[in-house]
């Protein structure tokens, strides 16, 4: 490692540069050599010394952390529509989402799967569960099991829909998201609006033509 370098600095130089990478060329024509070969003078040595390998950097970009969660700004004029919001946002980061795909549609990994399963109980479906605790305050939100309604949206928008979206045809994934629509709307939280089915439609069909 460069004398002096940051640790921390170092690890998000990494994550940033092959994040690049792996949207240009994807995740499997990139290589390690091609990370460090834009790294100003980092040995592969100092890769491996904050990472185990090129899917261990994979897996620090697409998955979920506390710093990522502290950093979203939620908006909206209630619970509901704060919920509603992030999928929406969630659904538009085309960057984020292209990574994710790849990773699914390349590796197939329960390794991954585990990984992003457990990520998104630790970090996410708190604030989730703190929205929906929010719309039950203000009325948006009618519900008396807000923490199961927090993981169930977990479980089917990021591991069923997001993790499946790979091997899914553009009818099963329209079943899909309809029998998910359909259980929210009858669970009393609509968080499934059609501004939201036409995002997520738009993003299967972009990202199956990449």
């Amino acid at each position: 490692m460069a004398r002096g370098r940051n640790p921390e600095e170092t690890r998000r130089k990494i994550l940033e540069v092959s994040r690049k990478l792996f949207l240009e060329k994807g995740f499997d024509n990139t290589s390690v050599q091609d990370i460090i070969d834009q790294l100003g003078g980092m040995t592969k040595g100092v890769i491996y010394y904050h990472f185990k390998s090129k899917f261990d950097i994979l897996q620090a970009i697409v998955n979920v952390t506390e710093q990522d969660v502290g950093e979203f700004k939620w908006h909206g004029n209630n619970g509901l529509e704060k919920l509603q919001n992030s999928l929406k946002e969630a659904f538009s980061n085309l960057e984020q989402q292209k990574l994710a795909y790849s990773a699914a549609i390349t590796l197939r990994s329960p390794r991954l799967l585990g990984e992003q399963y457990l990520d998104m109980f630790k970090y996410a479906v708190p604030e989730i569960q703190a929205l929906i605790q929010e719309g039950r305050a203000d009325g948006s939100i009618k519900t008396n099991y807000p923490e199961e309604l927090a993981d169930l949206i977990v479980l089917t928008l990021n591991i069923w829909i997001g993790f499946q979206s790979s091997v899914l045809t553009e009818d099963e994934l329209r079943r899909k998201i309809s029998f998910i629509k359909l259980t929210f709307d009858g669970l009393g939280v609509p968080v499934i609006n059609d501004e939201l089915l036409d995002l997520i439609y738009k993003l299967f069909n972009h990202l199956k033509k990449e």
